[in-house]
């Protein structure tokens, strides 16, 4: 037996749960993620930086992110959840007036200093909220974060749950998480016995032979984690390896190993006009995503800003055509004014994509500018072999338009505070 908050989880009806979840994770439907190379280690299945990131979406970006999906978290409110002002362990109380699921998962995650993408990553893993669809939600809802729920020890097809009620798994499953590190003692080197699974050989009779076949058996396993996001994992569900989780978080989200400092730069491109579309925004990449069978095209990450070097102090400006609804990025504030101010009903302001850098500083990356010959497209790329595959040859479609920017690097990082 095994435990998770001092509670007794059955090890045979966890395992047949998560079993469930990963085929029902599996089957859903493809979800364009961030391209971010990610190598799984069962050992940092997470980075503490990017566990800590609880400024990594706002109220709207979760909403996006949730309305391009198919689970029914989009349109889910509830009248009991917890008063976000207030950091305890009590359950959440009856309101007035309801709030949205988004909300809640937002107010959580600030709460207990906790990325919100790491609590979507949990519903998903749990219960798969973030896709099915089917008569089932209310008793998913009601476990949603798999926080206190322990299996049906008594073989009378119940289910316990400590912390019942959307509010109640959203808040304690944040809550437990965040703070495991400081509940079981995290210090390097700390090690956990979980449950594991091996495929062994076995043999049986049939109609009297002897048959030889595989079959799969649980064992006790030592390991000692490398970090203690990865540490307050398998304290939450005790099983090796917490692979099921960082499949979620990949492809939703991308590297969860990636310093949160780094904010990718997502591009898309119209279908009908051709222009690109340069954007920080996840609740806007999870918009267009959703959009993207008829007028988007999503072209992964371009570039990531650094928003911790000082370097980048330049705006990258983004106008619109109103004509073509076409797309034109500048640094120069002289130039974007002088569009505004020559033709202001042709161009409109849509504001800024992040700061970069007009300068080559020590470590600073170079972006490219690629135009594209027939539409003017503003591809930037900072790929050495995409610049010279497309443009050059005599079926080049860019025009090599040189380096636009740079995009400063600063090698300081910053220690991410606890829970």
């Amino acid at each position: 037996m095994l435990t998770r908050k001092g509670i007794v989880l059955p090890t045979r009806s966890r395992a047949l749960t998560l079993i469930v979840c990963a085929i029902v994770v599996c089957a859903t439907v493809a979800f364009a993620s961030p391209a971010f190379a990610a190598t799984y280690d069962p050992l940092n299945v997470i980075s503490y930086d990017v566990w800590r990131a609880s400024n990594s979406m706002t109220v709207a970006d979760i909403q996006s992110f949730l309305d391009a999906l198919t689970g029914p978290l989009k349109t889910y409110g509830t009248y009991d959840y917890h008063d976000a002002t207030i950091v305890d362990s009590s359950a959440p109380t009856h309101h007035s007036t309801a709030k949205t699921a988004a909300q809640i998962i937002w107010e959580a995650g600030r709460a207990w200093n906790l990325n919100p993408k790491i609590i979507l990553a949990t519903l998903q893993k749990e219960q798969s909220l973030l896709t099915v669809s089917n008569s089932a939600n209310a008793a998913r809802l009601y476990k949603a974060m798999g926080c206190g729920v322990y299996g049906d020890e008594n073989h009378d097809g119940k289910t316990d749950n400590r912390c019942p009620g959307f509010g109640h798994q959203i808040w304690d499953g944040a809550r437990v998480l965040s703070t495991y590190e400081i509940t079981y003692h995290w210090y390097p080197g700390a090690t956990r016995t979980v449950t594991a699974y091996k495929s062994v050989d076995a043999t049986k009779l049939v109609d009297g032979e002897v048959v030889s076949y595989h079959k799969t058996v649980s064992y006790q396993k030592t390991i000692a984690p490398k970090n203690a996001s990865t540490f307050a994992l398998y304290i939450y569900t005790p099983y090796y390896p917490q692979k099921l989780v960082w499949d979620v978080y990949t492809r939703y989200f991308g590297d969860p190993q990636s310093p949160a400092r780094l904010m990718p730069v997502y591009r898309f491109r119209n279908r009908t006009t051709g222009a690109y579309y340069y954007t920080t925004s996840e609740g806007t990449r999870y918009s267009l995503i959703s959009k993207s069978a008829h007028d988007w095209s999503y072209g992964g990450v371009s570039f990531t800003f650094d928003t911790s070097s000082t370097a980048n102090t330049a705006p990258l400006y983004r106008l619109q055509d109103s004509r073509t609804h076409r797309y034109y990025y500048t640094t120069s504030a002289a130039k974007r004014d002088a569009l505004l101010r020559v033709r202001p009903v042709r161009w409109r302001s849509a504001g800024t994509v992040g700061n970069v850098s007009k300068v080559a500083t020590e470590g600073a990356i170079p972006v490219y500018l690629l135009q594209n010959k027939h539409d003017l497209g503003m591809l930037y790329t900072v790929n050495l072999s995409t610049r010279k595959s497309l443009t050059t040859g005599h079926g080049a479609t860019f025009y090599d338009r040189g380096i636009a920017f740079y995009l400063g690097r600063s090698a300081e990082t910053t220690i991410p505070v606890g829970p």
